[in-house]
């Protein structure tokens, strides 16, 4: 296996004031939250780590703090170079954040380099346990591991069901839950099989079918309280779901409520 070479780590513990430097740099850095919160962004996203959460932040792409570090805060980090295509498709699959599987093993693993680190061992040990910690990052949760995750993703799909007729979003869903917008949509689409915003548009059909079979209003009317603002998009979504038009829908169940009479 074609190992990513590792540059440096250490471990960050805070004071309550400054935050992360905004900076571009031309390595991945790995971060480990042990304790605290640490707000940060890369780019246009923005990733809010509890203790346990990891972060792979990517090289060439401007990242840093988007608030004072807490008091409590304490995380590890650590750089890493790609010395090929295969680690680079290695590191740059771990981009992002996500759930550490087992963070207390990730922090002796951290803990290891770090001693090794201080006692100057030669690279080809700190490429090894580099790898480790990567081995560590790309780790998924197991079922206990995952409880949480499923309860946000459960508590989203219940957002989605009291108020799909408002303008809600995978980011405003994220902001209200507390996550960042792409990790919310990873867990949702694991327990639930879709995105979050296939969930919101298949709450809305539903409701519009029951409206179209229920009362008079008319298909734009229906659209907009379904929470629709483009009709247009609304018949496209219509016709994915049910295979026909809203009227086609309506005059085919009101005709079939009308033979059964």
């Amino acid at each position: 296996m074609e190992l990513s070479r590792t540059l440096n780590a250490g471990r960050f513990i805070s004071r309550g004031r400054g935050r992360h430097t905004t900076r571009v740099i031309d390595s991945y850095e790995l971060i480990l939250v042990i304790s605290g919160t640490l707000e940060m962004f890369e780019e246009d996203r923005e990733f809010r780590l509890a203790a346990g959460d990891r972060l792979v932040l990517r090289p060439g792409c401007r990242h840093g703090g988007l608030a004072a570090y807490c008091a409590e805060l304490s995380f590890f980090w650590c750089h890493f170079l790609p010395r090929g295509p295969e680690s680079e498709e290695r590191l740059r699959a771990l981009a992002g954040m996500a759930p550490a599987a087992r963070p207390e093993r990730f922090a002796e693993d951290f803990g290891r380099l770090l001693a090794e680190q201080r006692d100057g061992g030669n690279s080809v040990r700190l490429d090894l346990l580099g790898e480790l910690l990567l081995s560590d990052a790309a780790e998924e949760p197991d079922a206990g591991g995952d409880r949480v995750p499923a309860q946000l993703a459960q508590k989203a799909a219940e957002l989605i069901r009291l108020r799909f007729e408002e303008d809600i979003s995978t980011a405003s869903l994220a902001m209200e839950l507390g996550c960042h917008p792409d990790y919310l949509g990873r867990i949702f689409r694991r327990n639930f099989g879709c995105s979050v915003v296939a969930a919101i548009n298949q709450a809305r059909i539903r409701f519009a079918c029951k409206e179209l079979c229920g009362s008079r209003k008319s298909v734009k009317e229906i659209a907009f309280e379904a929470g629709f603002n483009d009709p247009a998009y609304f018949r496209r979504q219509f016709f994915r779901q049910t295979a026909s038009t809203p009227g086609e829908y309506r005059r085919e169940r009101l005709a079939g409520h009308i033979n059964t009479e």
